[in-house]
């Protein structure tokens, strides 16, 4: 095997495949990248046995096909430190011989056969998204769905399709995001059933960084406990987290009797400047709601006390409630809308964001002291 590189693209794709290597693992082979050369196109491959990349590098050319294995963090070193536009790899026995213009580096390789296979996408896809449709879809649910749980349905993302419709939403037990959106096509029994998967996070971080051009179509298969992406680079597999997600139809508010409308900037700013005094043991924002608008106050023990008044329209009788500003200011920064609504009910009851037709923001309230 040998193949001439363009640098700035092979370490793109090594960065992006590094983020699916095995940092430890008792098995060698998984911190390598496979290298696969062929007609002018380097595919490289990486594994976790959870999550799966085949990313394929165009901008090379093939001298003599074959494949290898190689240490993920040794090649990416080299093609990080590099000062040169181009590398060669030459694969001679259990070496690959990396080149640029005044360097030579010997990395020692593994049998290319002893690595797990890596799916590929095959046949139709069950779904066509375009590429900006998908990453706001990610951008507005991946932020609320939990980091650690034990509960391991909280630690992904629930995606639904039905008709030429999607829908995603994430939950951490105290906030819930829902976001919706149109597909491109549906195969003709995903239209018919519908589908539903519990994607895990690292997943959609990875096929948020995957999508480089948002009028791209992304193409969706979902298996029985496995999804595949396919972009026009890359096909990411992913295994789907088990168990089953909350009824989240039931924590969605449906009879609220009061609500704020505002300019989303407008609040945004006025969260953010409330929770200058706030603190961990003290994190809360008390917001105020009557027909003049809302008053947001916060109070530490340790730094003093902040007060904004920021008109508003507000329909219904006042009420005082208790948010955390972060998680306002969370659901805030990923609205697409100029402006936004705030539903409620009562003190202990929780607040429902609307961002536009297409989001929607569930939030519990805390109790102010």
């Amino acid at each position: 095997m040998k193949v001439i590189c363009n640098r700035g693209a092979l370490l793109e794709a090594l960065n992006l495949t590094g983020t699916v290597v095995a940092s430890r693992t008792p098995k060698p082979v998984l911190q390598c990248v496979k290298l696969s050369a062929e007609e002018n196109t380097l595919t490289i491959a990486a594994t976790d046995l959870e999550v799966s990349i085949r990313y394929r590098d165009e901008q090379v050319q093939v001298e003599q096909p074959g494949e290898t294995l190689v240490p993920a963090d040794k090649l990416r070193d080299i093609a990080r430190e590099s000062v040169d536009d181009t590398l060669s790899i030459e694969i001679a026995g259990d070496v690959a011989n990396i080149r640029g213009q005044d360097s030579h580096f010997k990395i020692f390789t593994q049998k290319a056969s002893e690595f797990p296979p890596v799916p590929d996408f095959e046949g139709e896809a069950d779904v066509h998204i375009t590429g900006g449709a998908l990453k706001q879809l990610i951008a507005q649910t991946l932020f609320a769905a939990a980091r650690e749980s034990t509960r391991y349905a909280y630690n992904g993302v629930l995606l639904i399709t039905k008709a030429k419709k999607i829908s995603m939403v994430s939950t951490d037990g105290r906030r819930l995001a829902m976001a919706k959106g149109d597909l491109i096509s549906v195969s003709d029994k995903v239209d018919k059933e519908g589908k539903k998967a519990i994607i895990p996070l690292k997943a959609m971080q990875l096929i948020d960084k995957l999508i480089d051009n948002p009028e791209e179509s992304v193409g969706m298969q979902i298996r029985e406990n496995q999804i595949i992406f396919q972009t026009s680079s890359a096909t990411l597999t992913s295994n789907l987290v088990e168990g089953q997600f909350p009824p989240y139809e039931e924590v969605i508010p449906h009879e609220t009797d009061k609500k704020m409308s505002a300019s989303t900037a407008d609040f945004l700013s006025a969260v953010r400047r409330a929770a200058l005094l706030t603190t961990e043991e003290s994190k809360g924002v008390r917001l105020a709601f009557s027909k003049k608008g809302v008053v947001l106050t916060s109070r530490s023990p340790e730094s003093g006390e902040a007060t904004i008044n920021f008109p508003c329209k507000f329909e219904g009788s006042d009420i005082e409630i208790g948010f955390n500003p972060m998680f306002v200011a969370d659901a805030l920064r990923v609205v697409d809308t100029d402006e936004i609504t705030l539903e409620l009910t009562a003190p202990n009851r929780p607040g429902l964001l609307k961002g536009g037709p297409n989001f929607l923001y569930v939030i519990m309230p805390v109790n102010l002291q």
